[in-house]
Parts: C-alpha cells; sequence; structure tokens
C-alpha cells in the first residue's frame, strides 16, 4: 500500500507540473520582445520576427538570438510489482523551449577601442616583446638624407630602438646632437659629427626631473626578474612627446627604460649653404 501510495503521488506530481508548465508556455516572458507561438503541439514554433524594433532603450535587440524548442509526445512507463500487482504510468505532451540572447555592444565597445589606440599608437601591439634586447648605447647614426617614406620609417625605428626621444643636427658645423633616455635613467646629450662618430656626452636631467608620470602601472617582468613598469611622458619643447617606460626594482632603482612611442615628434636641422 505504501509503495501504491508513492506512486499515487509522483503520478498527481508529474500532472500538476505539466498544467503548470502548459500555462506559463504560451505566455511571454521576454523583456522587450512579443513571444507568438505557431503550429500544433507536435511542431510549435516560437517566433519574435514580428517585434517592432528599438522595442526597449533598456533591452535593445540581442547580437545572438536562440530559440529552441524540444517536444515529446509520450512517456510510457510500466512497472510490475507482485505486491502490489500491475501500475501504467502515461505522460503525454511534453513540451520545454530553451531561450538564449546575448548582447554584445559593450564587447564590441571594448575590441572599437582596442583598434582605435593600435591604430594610434602601433607600437602598443609589440608591448608583449621582450624589451631586454634594447642596445644600452646613447649613439645614434646620423644616416644621409631619405626622401622616401620607407626611409622615414626606418630612421624612427633606429630611434626607438636606441631610446633616442629628439635631435638637433647642424650639418654646417659638423656637429649634432641626440637627447637619449640611458638605461639608467638619465638624460643624455650625444654629441656626433656627420658621420655618426660620438665626440662626447653630457647628462642633462634624469626621468623624475624632466618627464612627468601619466598614470600607467604595472607589475611585468623585465630581464627574468619581476618588476614595475611605469609610464612617463616627455615633452620638453613644442611638437616634441614621447611616452616612456621606466622599469623600477623595489627599492626603487632604475632596472631599464624604453622609449616606447613618441607623437609629432622631432628635432631641428640646419644645412650650410654650399651643401
Amino acid at each position: 500500500m505504501l509503495r501504491k501510495h508513492f506512486l499515487e503521488l509522483v503520478l498527481s506530481s508529474l500532472l500538476s507540473a505539466r498544467h503548470a508548465f502548459a500555462q506559463t508556455a504560451t505566455t511571454s516572458d521576454y523583456v522587450g520582445y512579443n513571444l507568438t507561438m505557431e503550429g500544433d503541439d507536435d511542431s510549435v514554433i516560437y517566433s519574435t520576427e514580428n517585434t517592432r524594433p528599438n522595442a526597449s532603450l533598456n533591452e535593445p535587440n540581442p547580437d545572438v538570438f536562440l530559440n529552441a524548442s524540444v517536444h515529446v509526445g509520450e512517456i510510457d512507463l510500466e512497472v510490475l510489482d507482485l505486491s502490489i500487482g500491475e501500475v501504467r504510468l502515461l505522460i503525454e505532451n511534453v513540451t520545454a523551449k530553451a531561450v538564449l540572447e546575448a548582447r554584445l555592444q559593450n564587447l564590441v565597445s571594448m575590441i572599437n577601442t582596442t583598434l582605435n589606440s593600435i591604430d594610434l599608437n602601433p607600437v602598443i601591439a609589440t608591448l608583449g616583446e621582450s624589451v631586454g634586447e634594447i642596445a644600452d648605447s646613447a649613439t645614434s647614426a646620423v644616416g644621409s638624407t631619405v626622401s622616401s617614406a620607407a626611409g622615414a620609417l626606418e630612421k624612427r625605428s633606429s630611434e626607438l630602438d636606441n631610446n633616442v626621444l629628439y635631435s638637433v643636427n647642424d650639418y654646417s658645423g659638423n656637429t649634432h646632437t641626440n637627447r637619449v633616455l640611458a638605461q639608467n635613467g638619465d638624460l643624455i646629450d650625444v654629441s656626433l659629427d656627420n658621420d655618426g662618430n660620438s665626440s662626447g656626452e653630457n647628462v642633462v636631467g634624469t626621468y623624475e626631473s624632466e618627464m612627468s608620470f601619466n598614470g600607467h602601472e604595472a607589475a611585468v617582468e623585465y630581464n627574468g626578474e619581476d618588476v614595475t613598469l611605469k609610464e612617463y611622458r616627455y615633452s620638453p619643447i613644442y611638437g616634441i612627446n614621447a611616452i616612456c617606460a621606466i622599469y623600477l626594482q623595489d627599492d626603487g632603482s632604475v632596472a631599464g627604460t624604453q622609449v616606447l612611442a613618441e607623437s609629432n615628434a622631432g628635432g631641428s636641422s640646419t644645412i650650410s649653404e654650399d651643401m
């Protein structure tokens, strides 16, 4: 008797659940959508294609919408037990639906912002590469003037690799000056001749005295050790704007430096009249 009573309770619960599901399956639980259903129980179609666009400013149309339904026509269960005889349990017309809505507006905005940043400053795309290969040399050869765009890009790449902040060139006097960010954080003026040979160096300041912190700070690995990266902006004169990375150890000492990017950077050149 106890087992028979238990099966009666199970049957009653299933029928109640089926009745409740049948009631909710025909109503619209969507936010910002008007759900319509077509077809019979064996092939029901859930549709939102007639919903007017921009139905809700707070709940815009999703970028990804998945609406799937499953219908089971009949479940037939037969239990045979000598103590209670024969029990038959029949469940019919069970319908279930699954709805997925995904709005990717924030993700699209994040990707768009990232791509715009890389477009304005392509050097960002190379920040994941090792910075340990940057030369500690404070010299930069002054090559011949090249009018092609390829030559200009190659020169700018060389200046970044050698941490050249800007240059002052005087071909008439065979004297040129490159202001360089040294690996210890000093700012050095390197004197060069027309062939790019160094004739002397002069320390004119440090990153702390000549640059301003732009607020970006991160824990990174530099030359195999954990350091803190801080970005500084260098704008000594109008038209020159360089972003520099300073790698600091725990005690505040400089582990290394790197000129990341130069926007509208440059210098000055003087050419004699007989050239």
